[in-house]
């Protein structure tokens, strides 16, 4: 009875995984031909076209190239620590370090890495059949498997927002081109007002304190409501 249960759970996850498959090509297909309208907009000739999808093609390529190579970088990096590390996490600080310092810029990888993000969920795919391998071990410990998977993902969730809203108020302050730059600079602009008030202020103040005179004579002239 157990067992006819797991291949029903088994079937369901399998017909689950496919229905998601399904959206994530017709995704792709929508994704594909708004790319397409956007690339051959304005092409005259059908020979244009294929130049234009040639050229974004290899750029696509050399930039995935790249990544895999940082990846493998890190591969390697990891295989002669003395301590274990994953080689992915290696790779992901690499990029970041490669990013940082300028040595790699994101126009470099920037087509690439919108292309991965656009279509990330097809790296779950995996994950998911993986899963389903090991339903029977899960099935004795779902409640606190799930209580991980919610608590994991706020954790996440949280972190990588304040993380995000942290380095670009940094890259703000630096005078980077980012969403909080023009708030940075409001809040400039406004600091910069006040010390000209105040010194502005400061200056009226100093002015009335001395007498006016005539220019060129030396003679201080008789301040008004004074006069002998």
């Amino acid at each position: 009875m157990k067992s006819n249960n797991d291949a029903a759970s088994v079937k369901c996850c399998a017909r689950k995984i496919w229905a998601h498959f399904k959206e994530f090509v017709a995704s792709v297909k929508g994704d594909l031909k708004e790319t397409h309208d956007e690339m051959f907009q304005g092409a005259d000739t059908p020979k244009q076209r294929l130049q234009r999808s040639v050229k974004h093609g290899l750029l696509l390529l050399a930039q995935l190239c790249l990544i895999m190579g940082v990846y493998a970088a890190g591969c390697a990096l990891a295989s002669v620590l003395p301590i274990t590390l994953p080689g992915n996490i290696l790779g992901m600080v690499l990029l970041l370090v490669l990013l940082g310092t300028h040595i790699l810029k994101t126009k470099y990888i920037s087509e690439a890495c919108d292309y991965l993000i656009d279509n990330m969920s097809v790296f779950f795919i995996p994950a998911g059949v993986a899963i389903m391998g090991c339903f029977s071990i899960l099935e004795a410990a779902a409640a606190k498997f799930a209580f991980v998977c919610i608590a994991t993902t706020v954790i996440v969730f949280l972190a990588t927002s304040y993380t995000v809203l942290f380095v670009s108020w940094i890259m703000a302050k630096l005078g980077k081109d980012t969403a909080l730059a023009p708030a940075v600079e409001v809040e400039n602009a406004a600091k910069a007002n006040i010390k000209n008030a105040d010194s502005g202020n400061a200056h009226g103040e100093g002015a009335g304190k001395h007498h006016p005179h005539t220019p060129g004579t030396g003679i201080i002239s008789p301040i008004a409501g004074k006069e002998a």
